[in-house]
């Protein structure tokens, strides 16, 4: 990528903090920590961890993730600054750094509907492609046109154009979970409505997400995806099991949804940890059933 050495060293900070970039307020420094600003950035900085073989993690908004206490002794990308947005109609360009809420209240403000399911989700644009991230009946994968990519060949990174049809989407699943293209920008294809039915969606989404207690404490969104061949949702056989209100150090499993855990002020990602296996374990002896996680687990953890 054409960006030099020198400036992309001189754009690196060291041990930075990483929980006030996650939802879940968790996690220790990076070692190395870079906010890109240009598709050229973002892909200097790849090869710059690539060819000294660190290893890297490209962060967004930090919802669906729990960074280990003592952090990721590698280069973390945080692509904040990549956050830029246009409109078409009844297009929208959005840069992967851009957050989800301000990506759907631009849409709404131009009339554009299509985004009202992802009213209120946390995290980036970036992290709900990586995700295909849905709600209330609506995903990521029925709006995306294309999507401007970094694909890794070696230590090299070159941009790419991709199309709808290239990203492998399917529940809570793309190409992007290979980790060899990285996101930078997408195009999304809306439909023309009315201004005020589509806010008003959107308010009624936001609403049902404040009645189920979404916004109260810092947490990640769900912690395991939902399989449909059980014929119940997660946070059902998580209550059932007894689980709600469970404890450990300040994470507890939350009682208002079986399937969030929640940071009631202090917890450590040991903790929240701790809770996961938990409900893994008792869902597994209990009932048999296994649950892939949702949550993606950043820094130096064990296998239990």
């Amino acid at each position: 990528m054409a960006v030099s050495r020198n400036s992309i060293e001189n754009s690196i900070q060291h041990s930075v903090l990483l929980a006030p970039y996650t939802t879940f307020h968790i996690g220790g420094p990076a070692a190395y920590f870079i906010q890109p600003e240009s598709i050229q950035q973002f892909g200097s900085a790849l090869e710059w961890a690539l060819e000294r073989k660190h290893p890297y993690f490209v962060l967004g908004g930090g919802a669906n993730i729990l960074v280990h206490d003592r952090g990721f002794e590698g280069l973390v990308i945080h692509t904040e600054k990549l956050a830029h947005i246009s409109v078409e109609k009844p297009r929208i360009h959005a840069g992967c750094g851009l957050s989800v809420n301000r990506l759907v209240d631009t849409a709404t403000e131009h009339s554009l509907s299509g985004l009202e399911f992802a009213a209120g989700l946390p995290g980036s644009v970036g992290g709900a492609l990586f995700m295909n991230a849905r709600a209330y009946e609506g995903e990521f994968s029925t709006i995306v046109s294309s999507v401007q990519a970094l694909k890794i060949r070696g230590t090299s990174v070159h941009p790419v154009m991709l199309k709808a049809r290239d990203l492998h989407f399917s529940y809570k699943q793309s190409i992007f979970q290979s980790r060899e293209y990285y996101v930078y920008s997408v195009e999304l294809m809306l439909v023309r409505g009315i201004k005020q039915k589509i806010r008003t969606a959107c308010e009624q989404i936001r609403q049902r997400r404040r009645d189920a207690g979404q916004f109260v404490f810092p947490n990640a969104g769900c912690i395991f995806k939902n399989n449909y061949d059980v014929g119940k949702p997660t946070g059902q056989i998580i209550d059932e099991l007894g689980l709600k209100g469970t404890r450990i150090g300040d994470a507890e499993v939350y009682p208002a949804h079986g399937n969030f855990i929640v940071n009631r002020g202090n917890a450590t990602a040991k903790d929240v940890y701790k809770l996961i296996l938990l409900m893994e374990s008792r869902r597994e002896k209990q009932l048999g059933i296994r649950i892939e996680r949702e949550i993606s687990l950043v820094g130096p953890w064990e296998k239990p």
